[in-house]
This record gives structure tokens, sequence and C-alpha cells, in this order.
């Protein structure tokens, strides 16, 4: 019995299992007395049986929390509980060392965090340490399990345990980026100048659109959305629409973008019912020395050259023609290539030289439609000409003494040009070829005479 030792509360020892209930087992600590532990003194949280899970033999360390002595008997309490506290502390000690990422229990949601438990000890997580998305979702957070960092541990002058999850997130978002760099530059190394692609509006500005793929972005500029003009591009884009687009410069990691290049022009659309030899409508937009610019549709512009104003090349069109007005033209000629249209005006008109066919030196009947300064102004089968004043007669005349207006009058042709709708006329020519024609005759009938002799002159009286 020397060998005895009165057991103390508070004593750590080591003993062996003896005996293994349901509810208890009884450890050998070398006294009068079994040691005992019951099932929620064993282990947090409690087991719900000691079978099969204790066996006898095991040895088990315990602190003595009590020691009961009655008249017959003495009871030793025994418990794990403390000693595992103090194990579960000096890990979470190091798991603060180590920085290690540990899992808890969210046991409480209060104002300015949460309470989470970790074995068996609290830890404070203040919402300016947590995720924003989480932390806008505290109030569904209770009982379940977080991932967290402890960020300061201290057990005096009373223990203290902050966790956070800042760590976790900047480390999840950078994960996160580096992997969506990787996907973009795979994604990115795929795409080439001229593919066409279908994104969705991810941000919209005044000048532009940023357009997501699944990885990559690129910039949709206001001018390439369509071939009209935009003044504000929230009238035909939103985000998140839907839009396909054509890549029409890709340089490093910029992606250039276009809708309209997936467009028919206003030119293409436009010359698909508009043909050459087709008349149109258009509004003057622009005068030129060389023509006049017409509007045909909207952003379909066409040139009217000066020479396709009229037949009559004296007739200046640009002269009385304002900008802003409607005119009725032909469409002359397509330049698919160039997106130009050749217009005409004078294809709508009637050219009434084209089957007039006069030569210089040409005998013709004309009519007096006017008489002017300048001579007379006569007309040819629907077409204008002019006998000056000094090609009227031989001799000088005074045009209104000598001439009336319908007077039928010949004349030659001294000039005809069916392109520059010029006919001119002379009157003096015509009689002095017919002066001359006579004169030539009675020259011929003195030779004649100078070739009779007295013997064919007999002949004739005799006859």
């Amino acid at each position: 019995m020397t060998d005895i030792k009165t057991p103390k509360k508070g004593q750590i020892i080591e003993a062996p299992v003896v005996k293994v209930d349901k509810n208890v087992i009884y450890l050998d600590v070398q006294y009068i007395t079994e040691g005992t532990i019951y099932l929620n003194e064993y282990d947090l949280p409690a087991p719900e049986t000691f079978k099969g899970l204790v066996k006898v033999g095991d040895i088990v360390r315990a602190k003595i929390m009590k020691i009961s002595e009655g008249d017959d008997s003495t009871q030793i309490l025994l418990s794990r509980l403390p000693l595992i506290k103090e194990e579960k502390l000096q890990t979470i000690e190091e798991d603060f060392k180590k920085q290690n990422v540990i899992s808890t229990k969210v046991k409480d949601v209060l104002e300015k965090g949460l309470v989470l438990n970790y074995h068996g000890y609290e830890l404070f997580l203040p919402y300016s340490l947590m995720d924003f998305d989480l932390t806008e979702k505290k109030d569904t957070l209770k009982n379940t399990k977080l991932d967290v960092v402890i960020a300061e541990f201290k057990e005096k002058p009373r223990l203290k345990l902050i966790a956070t999850r800042k760590p976790i997130y900047e480390q999840a978002r950078q994960e996160a980026y580096e992997k969506r760099q990787e996907l973009r530059q795979e994604e990115l190394d795929k795409i080439q100048t001229g593919d066409v692609l279908t994104g969705t509006v991810e941000k919209l500005e005044s000048h532009a659109a940023s357009i997501k793929f699944d990885h990559v972005m690129g910039m949709l500029r206001i001018s390439q959305i369509s071939h009209f003009r935009i003044e504000n591009i929230n009238e035909v884009l939103k985000v998140g629409q839907e839009v396909t687009v054509k890549v029409i410069k890709k340089e490093g990691n910029r992606l250039d973008l276009s809708m309209k290049a997936l467009l028919k022009t206003p030119f293409e659309n436009y010359v698909l019912e508009n043909k050459k030899g087709q008349t149109v409508k258009g509004t003057v937009v622009q005068k030129l020395p060389f023509g006049i610019i017409v509007e045909v549709a909207k952003d379909v512009k066409g040139l009217l050259h000066k020479s396709e104003y009229a037949w009559n090349p004296a007739d200046n069109f640009d002269s009385y023609i304002k900008i802003g007005d409607e005119i009725e033209v032909v469409i002359l000629n397509v330049d698919k290539k160039q997106e130009r249209l050749q217009l005409s005006k004078k294809a709508l008109e009637n050219n009434p030289w084209k089957d007039i066919s006069l030569k210089r030196g040409d005998e013709v009947e004309v009519i007096v439609t006017e008489i002017t300064k300048d001579g007379l102004k006569v007309g040819y089968e629907g077409i204008d000409g002019l006998i000056p004043t000094n090609e009227l007669a031989m001799e000088k005349v005074n045009p209104d003494e000598a001439f009336n207006v319908n007077d039928r009058v010949k004349a030659i042709v001294t000039d005809f040009n069916k392109n520059q709708w010029i006919l001119t006329l002379s009157i003096k020519k015509l009689e002095e070829a017919l002066e001359k024609a006579s004169y030539e005759k009675y020259l011929n009938e003195d030779e004649e005479l100078e070739n009779i002799t007295l013997g064919d002159l007999f002949e004739d009286f005799k006859k």
C-alpha cells in the first residue's frame, strides 16, 4: 500500500482502461478506486457510446476534475475535455503561425461580424475582412461552413481570436484573374482579322461600345455601327444586347470591331432596286465647277456633270437650280467598285439635233423666228440656227425692214455641229452663188458665139 499515491484535483494522469460500458469507462489510477470518464467528458462533441470506440487496455490521458469521498466509497471523476481544448488551442495557434486555411462553422450573425466555431473556440470574423458578396448575404450564413485564416491570436489577458477571409478571396481573385488571362490569351490567339464573331454589349460610352466574347473584349466605335451617322449610341445599342461583328483590325491585344462591315452599304442597297437607265428623283446638295451633286437616297449621291444638264450646250442649268431643289434625272452609269453614280438630265429630254444631217454648203429653207441686232434667228426642222446680220444680203440691209417673223428664206449652211448645237447660215453666200452661176452662164454663151463660123450661120439661115 506504500506505492499508492493519493490523486489530487487538477492532476493530469495517463492510465489504462480497465472496463468499458456504454456510457462510461473506468481507468486504473493506481488508487483504491478507479477513475471514471463519462461520454460528455470524453470528447467534443460527445460520442454516442464507448462501445467500439475504446477497449480495455487503451491508455487514456485525462485530468482529475473532482474527487468525491463518501463513507463507503470514493469517486474520481476524470475529463479529457480540458486537455482536448488545450491541444486544440495549440492547434489553433499553429494554424495562426502558419496562416493555414481552416474550416469553421458560423455560430451567430452579429451587427459587425460573424461568430465562428472552430475546435470548440469562438472566432470573430468582421465584415470588413469578408468578401463583399458574402457580406451581402450574411443573414443566410448561420450554421454554414466557412473557410477562414486566423488573423489574430492572443491568450492574455483573455483569449482573443480574430478571423479573416481576405487572403482567401484575394488568392481566389488572383487565381481567377490568372485563369481569365490564360483563357483570354487562348481565345485571342484564335481570333484573326476578318473573323465574324457574336458577342454581348458589356459597356456603352458616348463614342464606342465594349463587346465581350467568351473571355476577350473588343471595341466597337460608333462610326462602325452603321453606314448612317449615329448621334446617340444609346438609341441603337443596349447593355446585354447580343451583336454580330466583324474583326476589322487586330493589333496586339486590341480588337477593332465593325457591325457595318457586315451590312450592305446604302449604295449597294440602292442599286439593287435602281438600275442603269432608270429615272429617279434626287435633291441638289452641292454645286461644283464641273457639275452638281444630287442625293438620290440617304447617303447615296451621284454626279450630274454639266455636260449632262441639257442637249443644248448653251443651257446653263447651274445658273437657276438651287441647293435643296428636287430634280428628276436618269442613272447614266453605276460604278459599284467606286460606289459612284453618273446622272443625266438631258437623257430625259428629246434631242432635236440627233436626226439632223447637214454639211457646209447645203442650201436649206428656214423660217424666221426672231429678229435681233445680231441677225435672224431661224428654225429648221425643230432646231435653231442663226443668220448673222452681215450675212443677210450682199448689200447692207436693216433686218427689221427687210424681214418679218415667219418669213421663209433660203440660205446656205456655213457651219453645222450637232454636238454643239450650232447651225449658222448665210443668205449673202446664196446670193453670191446664184450671181456667180448666172455670170458663168453668160460667159459660156459668149464662148459658144466665138466658135460659130459664117458657114454655120448660113446653114442656119437656110434651115
